[in-house]
């Protein structure tokens, strides 16, 4: 499991984070939910490892990463906003890149993110929805056990928010951990558990309790 507790985080005189705390169990989606600026990505660059909280608790399957950093990489594949890609190479040694530079790439991720007619195309001739699904797919070469992942369809289409989607399925059918910020509503029906920040804290709510007018009109979803 992947517990986060008490997290403090401030940007100057700007306190983002007071306190808040998530766990996600394997073989499901947690979706961080809220207004911009409430503290999501913060958030969620803590969980990767990109950004050092002020004070937090974190651990991922009883291993304390605050103590031991190198579990971030062991355990960790985060997917940011901005597209973390190398814009002068092709799609295909971008995928060896991120699988730690590994010459086989793996086939199966290809396949499923639709890659093959743009293996030799260089990152920069790609389309914003095109670059989005070619980071998650670099990500997925390590297969890492929690994926960590901003806004993951905010630049696709409605269908590649339904093959994102999917393959979200499929990474939790195998007991992987989807931890995920997220305005949209296909992707907090799809969670199994949600957290609303509020203040800098967070308040859990289970799938079955889940009510979408509520959170529409506390946290301006958008209804897509």
């Amino acid at each position: 499991m992947v517990k986060a507790k008490d997290l403090y985080k401030s940007y100057g005189k700007n306190e983002v984070l007071k306190g808040a705390s998530i766990e996600a169990s394997p073989g499901s989606i947690t979706a961080l939910v809220g207004r911009n600026g409430c503290g999501k990505s913060t958030m969620l660059q803590i969980l990767a490892g990109t950004l050092k909280a002020d004070k937090s608790d974190i651990s991922y399957f009883g291993n304390d990463v605050i103590k031991d950093k190198s579990y971030f990489a062991k355990y960790v594949g985060y997917v940011p906003q901005d597209d973390p890609l190398f814009e002068e190479l092709s799609v295909s040694d971008n995928l060896k890149f991120w699988a730690a530079g590994s010459k086989n790439i793996d086939k199966s991720i290809i396949d499923r993110f639709e890659l093959t007619d743009l293996l030799k195309t260089k990152v920069s001739n790609l389309s914003g929805g095109m670059k989005r699904r070619l980071t998650i797919a670099c990500t997925l070469q390590r297969t890492p056990p929690v994926l960590l992942l901003d806004e993951p369809t905010s630049s696709l289409d409605l269908y590649y928010q339904e093959s994102i989607s999917k393959i979200m399925k499929e990474f939790v059918s195998h007991g992987g951990t989807i931890i995920m910020s997220t305005h949209n509503e296909r992707e907090i029906l799809l969670s199994d558990v949600i957290y609303l920040f509020e203040d800098g804290t967070t308040r859990r709510i289970s799938k079955d309790d889940i009510n979408m007018n509520d959170i529409r009109k506390s946290f301006l979803i958008q209804n897509k």
